[in-house]
This record gives structure tokens, C-alpha cells and sequence, in this order.
């Protein structure tokens, strides 16, 4: 085991549920486990997004919106797709490659670097570096994904109709926590009835009751969560139960310090622990 990462020990935090623990075959809302790397559709997926299983949190967080929106029926030719702050990552290629159509959408090129997020390379400057690891044939990808830059905190009313939406450790970064729920409630508005978001985030692992909220980063509490769950039922949607079981395998029970490695499921940010959690909402 990496000599980097500390112990830690979720068993005695209340707000966390202790039941049965979270899985990509019956998925929920949920949190990233270390038991779901060993399960086939872990490998799967990364396979599809020419990427080496890794105990990668971030890889975890494009499975897990992968193997829902396949397994719910929306990766399939006549379905649109929308990403919001897709930085560089590959799932619009491969929802392409999957036969779906994608509008992908970031921040302007501007806005990007006052927030940091193109010196450190994690921003989209054209539609090319969203199919740099040649997940999608060439021409379907050019046929099929748009780029257009779109500001989370203000979503443009014409952005509606979609089967599914989706952002992957994206509106954690939005201002405030406030900023983060406004966000995915006023998301749902894209979608058709019937449609489904699926969006990841920060989760804080070590309190219900304080936490970082920056102009650039937050961590969500379960009370945020909660939060989030009563304003989305308010909206006329559905959100699916959510399973707060933080694992039990070893990994799962340690937590990565600065310099962050690569391999980790949890790491610290100043006082807090926390990890990604995925979050399923269905419009009615």
C-alpha cells in the first residue's frame, strides 16, 4: 500500500449509512466503493475509453455515469446527450461512439483561465481534444458531438429536450454550494419527460456540519445532499435513493495526502476526507 495514504475509519460517523454497499450492478445514487472496481462492467468501460482500471476516483465517476445511462437505454443512436464541463474527458466520444448525439459544453476560453481550469490543462479548447484518445471513429464524431461553451450558473433556455445530461466532478467548482444545487435543479429543465441526469461530485466523508466551500471548490455534506434530494422532488423529479455506505474494503478506509498520487479513492483537503458521489435524477 502506498505509504502516502493515512487510515481512516467512517464506522463511528453517523450520517453514513452502513447497509449494504453500493454496486454498478444495482446502481443508486451512490458513493465511490472500492468493490466496484472488481466488478466486469468497471473493466468494460474502461476498455471503451482506452483507459487502464486504475483505483482512480475520477475513473470511477465516468464508469459510473456510463454504466447507468447504459443501462437505463440511453446509449443508443436516436438518443441526445448533453455534458456540461466536460473539460477533456472522454465521454462524449464515447457516448458518440455509442451512436448517441452530444452537445458538450464548458466554460468560455476566457471565463477557463480566471478560473484556472486551462493552466491546469482540464479545459476543452476545441471539439479535437474530446476525441484525443480515438475513442469514436473520426468522421461519427464529426458527425454526431458539438462543443459550445455554456456557463453552468446560467444555463441558456434554449438547451432543452435532451434524453440525458450529464457532468463528471463539475459543479462542486460553480461558487458556492448554493450555486452547486441551483445548478442541478435548474438542469432538469433540459430534459425531455422521462429523461435522466446523472452528475458527480464532492463528498465530504468526515462532517454533516462544516466543510470547504470556496469560490472554486466545494464539498457537499449529506446535509447538502438532503438538501438537493427535497429541491429536486420540489421540481416534479425523481431522484434515486441514495446509498451513503462509504465501503469496507481496505482501500476504502485510507485517504490520500498531498502530493496526491493517482491511485486513491478518498484524500484530504485540509481538515476533511472526502470522495465522489454519484447522483441520478429522472424527470417526470
Amino acid at each position: 500500500m502506498n505509504a502516502n495514504l493515512k487510515p481512516f475509519n467512517p464506522d463511528h460517523l453517523t450520517f453514513l449509512d452502513h447497509g449494504p454497499e453500493p454496486t454498478l450492478t444495482n446502481f443508486s445514487s451512490q458513493l465511490c466503493t472500492a468493490s466496484q472496481f472488481d466488478e466486469p462492467a468497471y473493466g468494460k468501460w474502461c476498455r471503451a475509453i482506452h483507459e487502464i482500471p486504475a483505483f482512480s476516483r475520477k475513473q470511477w465517476e465516468f464508469v459510473y455515469i456510463a454504466e447507468v445511462l447504459s443501462t437505463l437505454g440511453f446509449l443508443r443512436p436516436d438518443a441526445r446527450g448533453l455534458g456540461f464541463g466536460v473539460g477533456k474527458e472522454p465521454l462524449a466520444a464515447l457516448f458518440a461512439q455509442q451512436g448517441c448525439e452530444v452537445l458538450a459544453t464548458d466554460l468560455d476560453p476566457t471565463a477557463s483561465a480566471s478560473a484556472g481550469w486551462i493552466k491546469s490543462d482540464q479545459h476543452a479548447a476545441q471539439l479535437a481534444d474530446l476525441n484525443a484518445m480515438g475513442i469514436c471513429d473520426d468522421a461519427a464524431f464529426a458527425s454526431r458531438v458539438k462543443f459550445r461553451a455554456e456557463d453552468m450558473n446560467n444555463i441558456s433556455p434554449d438547451l432543452r429536450e435532451f434524453d440525458f445530461t450529464w457532468s463528471a466532478c463539475a459543479f462542486e467548482h460553480l461558487g458556492s454550494i448554493r450555486q452547486g444545487i441551483d445548478f442541478f435543479v435548474n438542469s432538469l429543465a433540459c430534459l425531455k419527460p422521462g429523461g435522466v441526469a446523472v452528475h458527480t461530485t464532492e463528498f465530504n466523508l468526515t462532517s454533516n456540519f462544516r466543510t470547504i466551500e470556496a469560490h472554486d471548490l466545494v464539498v457537499f455534506r449529506r446535509f447538502d445532499i438532503d438538501e438537493l434530494c427535497k429541491r429536486v422532488t420540489a421540481a416534479g423529479c425523481e431522484i434515486f435513493p441514495i446509498n451513503f455506505n462509504p465501503g469496507t474494503r481496505p482501500l476504502d478506509r485510507v485517504y490520500d495526502v498531498p502530493p496526491y498520487k493517482n491511485e486513491h479513492l478518498r484524500l484530504q483537503l485540509d481538515r476533511y476526507v472526502f470522495t465522489s458521489i454519484g447522483l441520478i435524477a429522472r424527470k417526470r
